[in-house]
């Protein structure tokens, strides 16, 4: 099955889909919020009820994961079950009724490993899971689908037909994975052996379902190869229990990559599943502040660049402090051309900008200057900052036009001397006009005279000075 995409944003894997509006949302364009758990979100656009997708576009596929799986193996239930089987290999006595226990605990503790890596869970049950009353009944119904496999191997065999037979082991080979993955769901030996049901599984994967049975062959194989390996060296009596042990890690490692692959093809499957790795709520401020910023640029590539304004006009009465916000509420209103709207938001915006980010101060002034020329801030402080900015992105005029006759303007600001030092160092080193520059110094010099900067106004006037004699 292909994997769907957010319809705004293709890189985004999509968690909710809205049926009315036929489009697919990432959690990029719907956020949750973690302050209120039962929040179910709305569509964006219809504002109606969107369904859960799960991580059926985002699980990462089963065979870029096989470090993890081995890693799996190694928690401490898996561990411990290996262990046992080691352990029960070498000590435990030679009567059936130990060994079937011993398969009925092993057989449910696998199936526990499907079943929990199916849910998309990073963890690894324990071992107590193997010890309740379903275990001998899991074991039945397991034991009953390899008999199932046994009896129709042994029919081919009867036809004295090498292809019949080979054909058949093939295909029980293929086909036993996806039944053991319906009874370890479904706890039901008729869905395990369900054409249907099992072909359900195999066909929702479609060709990766091969990919899942030759790494589960190899999978399998392993412990034999390494047994044959390690038994040139070892006494049988440490060979057993290794074998054993092999045999349970392997096995583990084998569950959790079927189990997987279910997580991964949930939707197929019909499993809504977010997993481990799906993504947490916000708290509420922030949820609200990513919920208008989302919905918000949906109405936008919708077309719907009324709405958007007023989607973030509604969010900003709620946190008119939100510098984020009104950055994109801002730029919104520049770019549909709201000549009176942008400028009206603009003296609040220059103010909280100019406090958390003089940088997007000085983008918003440029804006404001191509929709009204001779735009000017009413606060002296923030011409002063903007300034600066735009003075140091080499934006030499626009930056002066800011700080010119300041004094007139604002004749009560207490850091006149401080803006014109600014003016003057921008018409010596934005424009090269060391007239101009020395003019202002000397302005700053009759104008504040008990300023503390002073000192600097001396030191930059002997720079225009050299610069003067070495022009001549």
């Amino acid at each position: 099955m292909d994997k769907q995409h957010c319809h705004y944003h293709q890189a985004q894997p999509a968690t909710w889909h809205c049926a009315p509006c036929e489009r697919h949302f990432g959690d990029c364009c719907v956020p949750l919020n973690a302050d209120v758990p039962e929040y179910a979100p709305s569509c964006p656009l219809c504002r109606g009820q969107l369904r859960y997708l799960g991580a059926a576009n985002s699980a990462e596929p089963f065979w870029e994961r096989l470090p993890k799986f081995f890693a799996y193996a190694l928690q401490p239930g898996p561990l411990m079950f290996a262990g046992a089987l080691a352990l029960a290999s070498l000590f435990m006595p030679s009567v059936l009724v130990f060994w079937l226990a011993l398969l009925s605990i092993a057989t449910k503790y696998l199936h526990s490993v499907i079943e929990q890596a199916s849910l998309g869970s990073n963890d690894a049950p324990s071992l107590a899971e193997a010890f309740d009353g379903s275990s001998f009944g899991a074991f039945l119904r397991q034991l009953g689908v390899f008999g199932v496999a046994m009896v129709l191997l042994w029919l081919a065999a009867d036809f004295e037909s090498p292809p019949l037979f080979w054909s058949v082991n093939v295909a029980l080979v293929l086909v036993l994975p996806a039944s053991i993955i319906r009874l370890a769901l479904d706890k039901s030996l008729g869905a395990a052996l369900s054409p249907a049901e099992v072909g359900q599984v195999i066909a929702a994967m479609g060709w990766r379902y091969l990919i899942l049975c030759l790494f589960l062959f190899i999978l399998w194989q392993s412990p034999s190869y390494l047994a044959w390996l390690l038994g040139f060296g070892l006494p049988r009596v440490v060979l057993l229990p290794v074998l054993a042990l092999l045999f349970g890690y392997f096995g583990v490692v084998m569950c959790a990559m079927m189990g997987y692959a279910v997580f991964q093809y949930q939707g197929a499957l019909g499993y809504v599943v977010a997993g481990d790795d799906a993504a947490q709520g916000f708290p509420e401020a922030e949820w609200r502040r990513r919920k208008a910023l989302a919905e918000a640029e949906v109405r936008v590539k919708e077309g719907q660049g009324g709405a958007a304004v007023e989607i973030l006009s509604s969010a900003l009465r709620q946190d008119p402090e939100d510098l984020r916000l009104n950055e994109r509420y801002h730029q919104l209103l520049y770019v549909l051309n709201e000549r009176g709207d942008c400028l009206a938001h603009l003296p609040g915006y220059l103010a909280l900008a100019c406090r958390s980010n003089p940088q997007l101060a000085a983008n918003a002034f440029l804006n404001a200057r191509q929709l009204q020329a001779d735009f000017l801030p009413d606060d002296p402080l923030i011409c002063e900052r903007i300034a600066g900015v735009l003075l140091d992105r080499h934006k030499t005029r626009e930056g002066l036009s800011l700080l010119r006759n300041l004094h007139q303007r604002f004749p009560q600001y207490p850091h006149g001397a401080r803006a014109y030092l600014l003016a003057a160092r921008g018409f010596a080193e934005g424009l090269g006009q060391a007239d101009a520059a020395g003019k202002l110094l000397a302005f700053i010099r009759q104008r504040y005279p008990e300023s503390p900067l002073l000192g600097e106004v001396e030191a930059l006037e002997r720079v225009l000075a050299r610069m003067a004699a070495q022009g001549s």
